[in-house]
């Protein structure tokens, strides 16, 4: 993870840092740190300390020019005088704690980050790092819960996310242990397996796994459906319909088979056999904006863009951020010779597309 070190202290030379002979460390090493040259910035503030050892901040300072030059044996060192000092210095605590977690040390990370969220409970940073070394621990459930308090809005969020992801997997993988050591040859135990060769990208074993749990039950829900999305994954849209069509004979009420089957439809031409799919659809999940989209785009084809204009309307009023809605409804807008109308929605869908790409 990036680390952005601005926001934790005052500038380093703000209490001062002159010496007899003329030498103002502190504002060299501000000057080296500017430079992103953290080898001379970190001379400079050891010079410093050896002058006026009782200064808490700067030992931290010296700690996150240690950091950031991924010396953590020597930052973790810092940090720990630091805190010594001012034990209210969450900051030197929260890098105490990453820097632990750096060097592999989890125990000890775990106290310092606990610490830290005693003093600041609501820090992003420290119920990350908290997360990071609880999976590390192999305590993937208390990790999972850490990890979900990293707010959408911080720089930690897609870590998070991305931690989040492995916490999940290492949780199903050790049910999926007791319930395969309790029955091996459960209808569970080949679903389980099914969806963790699914995890790994292996779609043949995963669908191989599935169709054995299927034997043991006929009407297991979403096994035909997990199977369709891997084949519809892989391009092998006929037989991803088959499946998704089985799926249905069993369970008439799952909506994302009935709108896949509802783009099969649409993709060969036969809108009036995509629309009565996707009403259906709609009713059971009313809040499918990937449904309203493929309505706008059925009524499209059939030529009604009254209907079109409308369901693509919706869609994009439940998610603004999908593009190909706005390409779409761009489209609608030209073929009424609503020329600004369409230049609009297609800047809109030109912005968020590149923003994906980024």
């Amino acid at each position: 993870m990036l680390v952005s070190l601005a926001w934790l202290t005052e500038p380093v030379c703000a209490q001062g840092g002159s010496v007899p002979g003329g030498k103002d460390w502190l504002a060299q090493a501000k000057e080296f740190e500017a430079a992103r040259n953290f080898a001379s910035a970190s001379e400079c503030y050891v010079s410093f300390l050896k002058l006026h050892p009782d200064r808490a901040d700067i030992f931290q300072r010296l700690g996150l020019v240690y950091y950031i030059s991924n010396r953590f044996s020597e930052a973790a060192l810092a940090f720990q005088r630091a805190v010594r000092l001012d034990p209210s210095t969450w900051a030197a605590e929260l890098f105490l704690g990453a820097s632990e977690f750096r060097m592999g040390h989890y125990g000890k990370a775990l106290v310092s980050l606990q610490s830290v969220l005693k003093m600041k409970p609501d820090l992003p940073e420290a119920h990350f790092w908290l997360g990071s070394t609880l999976l590390a621990l192999g305590k993937s459930e208390e990790a999972a819960t850490e990890l979900e308090k990293v707010p959408a809005g911080s720089s930690e969020v897609m870590d998070a996310y991305y931690l989040l992801t492995q916490t999940y997997h290492k949780t199903a993988e050790q049910y999926y242990g007791q319930i395969a050591t309790g029955n091996p040859n459960s209808y569970r135990v080949h679903q389980l397996a099914g969806e963790s060769f699914a995890w790994e990208g292996k779609y043949q074993n995963a669908i191989l796994e599935y169709r054995k749990a299927l034997e043991l039950k006929p009407d297991l829900e979403g096994a035909h459906r997990c199977i369709a999305e891997m084949y519809w994954d892989q391009g092998s849209f006929d037989r991803a319909e088959r499946e998704y069509e089985a799926e249905l004979r069993t369970y008439p009420l799952d909506d994302q088979a009935r709108l896949r089957v509802a783009e099969y439809f649409l993709a060969h031409g036969e809108v009036r056999e995509a629309i009565p799919q996707l009403e259906l659809a709609l009713r059971v999940n009313k809040d499918s904006w990937e449904t309203c989209r493929a309505l706008g785009q059925a009524w499209m084809a059939s030529g009604d863009t009254a209907k079109a204009r409308s369901w693509l309307q919706t869609a994009i009023q439940i998610n603004p951020s999908d593009p190909l809605s706005h390409s779409l409804l761009a489209d609608v807008y030209r073929a009424a010779g609503r020329s600004d109308l369409a230049a609009s929605e297609s800047e809109i869908s030109r912005k968020l597309s590149e923003g994906e790409r980024k």
